[in-house]
């Protein structure tokens, strides 16, 4: 995932670069080094908890708002990230036109987003949580390029995941994504109970599909 983000960026050392959703920062952080990066890297999030991670890494500068609240700040950027988050931003069309505007004219975003119907092995209420709260890419971008003047290029990539069942479960009782944020803990049980019976062995196996997509002005 490091790899192929880094690869889509294609930052350079100058780049000023924003990661819109970043959480605790490790991303960003990873992001950083591997360039490396000569200036602060950027994480926002509106999360208190998720920031005072953040601020642990040298060179990140945070930003304890909403990916909408900063781009009303028109921060000149070069290369932007929102990884898995692009379904909390609730009007897109005008966060678009924000981020037009503050992007360099040979400015990057890179949007990394999921299916709507997951292929991740989630219990049945879990899916249509996720499922509800998740735009189709094809909705994406038409919000991205119907009045930015931004273009987007779409790169699907797959990864095959096989991890112990019980570390599975403990991401589940971590809620890792958010869409599982408004079940109770009896209720993450009876999801793994539900999940459980349709695994043979002590492993989980499972296909990750992902969206990348690559967005930057349109060319004059």
């Amino acid at each position: 995932m490091l790899t192929k983000t880094l690869g889509h960026l294609s930052m350079r050392r100058n780049s000023k670069f924003a990661d819109l959703g970043g959480g605790t920062g490790i991303f960003a952080h990873l992001l950083k080094l591997g360039v490396p990066l000569e200036s602060d890297a950027i994480c926002v999030d509106p999360s208190d908890a998720m920031l005072l991670n953040a601020e642990r890494y040298r060179g990140l500068q945070t930003y304890c708002e909403s990916a909408e609240t900063f781009a009303h700040r028109q921060v000149p950027l070069d290369r932007i990230l929102i990884k898995e988050s692009i379904h909390h931003v609730r009007n897109r069309q005008s966060f678009w036109g924000k981020i037009s505007s503050s992007l360099r004219p040979d400015g990057r975003v890179l949007v990394v987003t999921r299916p709507s119907l997951p292929e991740l092995p989630l219990f049945k209420r879990a899916v249509n949580a996720f499922s509800e709260s998740q735009p189709e890419l094809e909705i994406i971008l038409d919000e991205i390029t119907s009045s930015s003047g931004l273009r987007a290029v779409t790169n699907t990539e797959q990864y095959h995941v096989q991890i112990p069942k019980e570390r599975w479960y403990a991401m589940l009782r971590a809620r890792f994504m958010s869409s599982l944020a408004g079940f109770t803990p009896d209720e993450i049980e009876d999801g793994i109970l539900e999940v459980d019976s349709q695994i043979d062995g002590d492993q989980v196996r499972f296909t990750d599909r992902l969206f990348f997509v690559v967005i930057g002005h349109e060319p004059k």
